[in-house]
């Protein structure tokens, strides 16, 4: 099974990957183009939006049991006659993305025209969880807004330490088996049943 859709040649000499990034919220998704201005409409109807200020760096996919975590940043100067920013975002607080889902996808386009009349669906390549905001105020002008997240996995290390034993399945489902009292608990045999 490929990872492109069926019709996308990714030899193709024309082909080119759009990074686009959504994230859950309180108030709904809100999408964006990593690294990219402009507005883009995918097959489906949603516009992700681009800024060439926003940036995902070393997006790292959870391979030998490790559940990277990351972040995503908008640096940029405010207009003094806009609103503020930072104190906005403040006023929502973590809870706003905490623990809700950041997706990372890649829009195939293979020729000039699809950024306008896209023919492929965006694929969904990298699912994290929102963990945190952190502001940067760099003197008196530079701004900076970081959504840190976590892998997927990032919880697996407390998960509980039941057994296949008779009480630790009542203690799971709240209705013990009692055939798992013949299971064995050791691997120790004084004959050999094999070999």
């Amino acid at each position: 099974m490929s990872f492109f859709p069926v019709g996308f040649n990714p030899r193709d000499p024309s082909v080119g990957l759009l990074d686009l990034v959504s994230i859950d919220t309180e108030d709904g998704v809100f999408r964006f183009i990593l690294g990219g201005d402009g507005r883009f409409v995918d097959v489906d109807g949603h516009a992700w939006i681009g800024c060439q200020l926003l940036e995902a760096p070393d997006l790292q996919v959870s391979l030998n049991g490790t559940a990277p975590a990351g972040s995503i940043s908008l640096t940029y100067i405010p207009d003094p006659s806009d609103g503020d920013l930072v104190a906005e975002l403040r006023a929502l607080g973590t809870e706003y993305i905490l623990d809700r889902e950041i997706v990372f996808w890649v829009q195939p386009i293979g020729e000039l025209s699809e950024f306008h009349a896209p023919v492929h669906a965006p694929i969904r390549w990298l699912t994290r969880r929102g963990a945190s905001v952190a502001f940067d105020l760099s003197g008196p002008m530079e701004r900076r807004i970081t959504l840190n997240f976590e892998s997927i996995g990032a919880g697996r290390n407390t998960a509980s330490r039941l057994t296949n034993t008779t009480s630790d399945h009542a203690a799971l489902i709240g209705e013990a088996n009692s055939s798992l009292r013949f299971a064995p608990t050791d691997t120790f045999q004084e004959q050999k049943l094999f070999g």
